[in-house]
């Protein structure tokens, strides 16, 4: 197995001067002693370079079949890798294996939720890292690299949340006596994904603010795996909202259905001071009394924008009083952001560390000139205003990388009704983080096993200004056991290694196929030979020396067997409640009462 893809993709070394032992598990005396490693990591040598010819197993042209620099690919682990009621990993066994193929078809590394509802759950600063102990000895023995997520939400409530885990159990109880910790809706519904961040200076929970709460995970975290930093855990993305994405929850699936606009979330106690504060400062202090905007004029959640008297066009979005709210609005939510992330720039300085930070991409009633379901979530961007502009110059500052969704989507694929341009906004933001010199990485927000959706998520990392690294979601059995949904994967990692469409292509490596009792007959993809040897599953299949006699596949028959096995499938949005449904020809509206909008 080793010898697989040895040649077009080597295996990156691990140092192991601090490695875990045999068993997977960091022994303990690695874990919290000694001085942290300080290492200067420099750039990497660029792959060589791969001559420019068409695969022949797509008809889809990208913008180049060269893109130059490469992209490092992770993977996002499953939500319950580490079992929320055992604190121990999921299936261990199964999921080294799948490290194992991750490893092998080139994937730089994994990334996985740090839960605080697991890690603290015994009591306030009762940290318990066993899962993680065992999960980070496993990544470290495999080779990988480890992106960890600090998960100060609750799993649950969002689309693809195969699991739920609550935040730790004494901050419920809390919960429980103060309700304004939670962010309000107009009607008082209380979310608990996430503490409100009006309540982040609120001295009430044991004697320490949600901020320190933040800090001290972070720091016990930071503590404990100093010896794996930044040789194994080379990123530490920082959750600031709602599904780790900084913004607020402004469409909960209970609530909700795609596309509304959504509600605002600013009707607690503590938020509500603070916009009449901010209106006094501002020597206009009858704004804080008669903001934030009167149910009626918002709408419900699921609420067409042009159904509501704030969104629609010329509506009170456009005027005056509405714009200081929505500076206010937006405002706050950034320096909640700026907050968190110093305490973590404090804890990690040093360490080397890559920070991260991850904003969600509403692309639903993008085509609209408010803006609406991002004006609910916190990014004031509307058809005459930048809304990710200040948040990509406030992370530059801090020296963190903007992390975006919904690279894998196109607007073609959206249904008018919708209104959606995931496409635009995905470009709009590499701009703006361009602009704001700040580095950008990306993610898939639904999971896609088709080539379409693999080449549009190579567009986005490529086209124009690369991006500094992408994250698939994500690991499971609809990708590792499907044999279709595995070969696509392995030609996109492959693709992504090597910064370029690879010019031929065969089956997966044999390694794989042994375990598959119906695997097909190896089929290469030929073409001329070239200089340049190329090699892919450990067998020479381009250049000098490759015998011409290999079987030329009837590749029309191909695709319509592989357009009866995977059809073209799409879902309503990135956290939409709506059903997933196959593409119709003209992109009608669904025919579910559910899944149209409420008006």
């Amino acid at each position: 197995l080793a010898a697989t893809l040895a040649a077009l993709l080597p295996l990156a070394s691990c140092d192991m001067a601090s490695a875990p032992s045999a068993s997977g598990i960091p022994p303990s005396p690695a874990l919290g002693t000694g001085p942290p490693k300080r290492r200067w990591r420099g750039a990497r040598n660029g792959p060589k370079e791969v001559p420019q010819v068409r695969s022949k197993l797509t008809r889809d042209p990208l913008v180049s079949d060269s893109w130059g620099k490469r992209v490092p690919l992770f993977v996002m682990l499953p939500l319950d890798t580490v079992n929320p009621d055992t604190n121990s990993l999921t299936e261990p066994d199964l999921l080294r294996a799948r490290l194992v193929e991750l490893k092998k078809v080139g994937c730089e590394g994994v990334m996985a939720d740090v839960w605080w509802g697991i890690v603290e759950a015994k009591g306030p600063l009762l940290y318990d890292w066993s899962g993680y102990d065992e999960l980070v000895g496993m990544v470290a023995d495999v080779g990988l690299k480890l992106q960890a997520v600090m998960s100060f939400h609750q799993c649950g409530g969002n689309v693809g949340d195969a699991c739920t885990v609550h935040l730790p159990p004494w901050v419920l109880k809390v919960g429980e006596v103060n309700h304004e910790v939670w962010y309000t809706d107009m009607d008082r519904n209380r979310n608990t994904e996430y503490l409100s961040l009006g309540a982040d200076h609120a001295r009430v929970f044991h004697g320490r603010t949600p901020l320190e709460m933040y800090r001290d995970l972070m720091q016990s975290f930071a503590d404990r795996y100093q010896h794996f930093i930044p040789d194994v855990i080379n990123e530490a993305q920082i959750g600031l909202g709602p599904a780790g994405e900084m913004r607020y929850p402004a469409y909960p699936l209970k609530h909700w259905s795609f596309p509304g606009s959504g509600q605002f979330q600013c009707y607690d106690k503590y938020m509500r001071k603070d916009l009449i504060q901010t209106a006094i400062r501002a020597g206009k202090p009858d704004l804080g009394l008669v903001w934030p905007p009167h149910p009626d004029d918002v709408g419900l959640y699921s609420w067409a924008p042009e159904h509501t008297h704030f969104f629609k066009d010329g509506g009170l979005w456009e005027t005056e009083e509405a714009d200081f709210f929505l500076k206010w609005y937006s405002q706050a939510l950034i320096k909640h952001g700026e907050e968190v992330l110093r305490h973590a720039v404090n804890v990690f300085r040093g360490t080397n560390i890559l920070l991260a930070a991850k904003v969600a991409g509403i692309h639903w009633q993008a085509g609209t000139n408010s803006h609406a379901a991002e004006l609910t979530a916190g990014y004031y961007m509307t058809r005459d205003r930048d809304g990710y502009g200040p948040i990509a110059a406030m992370f530059a500052r801090n020296g963190v990388m903007f992390d975006f969704t919904c690279l894998e989507m196109c607007n073609s694929e959206m249904p008018p009704w919708s209104r959606s341009t995931p496409a635009d906004i995905v470009q709009f933001v590499k701009q703006k983080t361009g602009e704001k010199k700040c580095m950008m990485a990306g993610e898939n927000a639904l999971p896609r096993h088709d080539r379409k959706g693999y080449e549009k998520m190579q567009e986005a990392c490529f086209e124009g200004r690369s991006i500094a690294g992408f994250t698939y979601l994500r690991l499971g059995p609809d990708l590792m056991d499907d044999e279709a949904a595995w070969f696509e994967f392995s030609r996109f990692a492959a693709e992504m290694y090597a910064a370029s469409v690879l010019p031929t292509w065969s089956s997966p490596p044999e390694a794989r196929q042994s375990n598959r009792p119906n695997a097909p007959h190896l089929v290469f993809h030929h073409h001329a030979d070239g200089d340049s040897p190329i090699f892919f599953g450990g067998r020479q299949i381009k250049g000098p020396g490759v015998r011409r006699t290999i079987t030329q596949p009837d590749l029309d028959a191909w695709e319509q067997q592989r357009a009866l096995r995977q059809p073209s499938f799409i879902e309503g949005g990135v956290q939409a409640g709506s059903k997933p449904g196959h593409i119709t020809s003209d992109n009608e509206a669904p025919a579910s009462p559910a899944q149209r909008l409420v008006l």
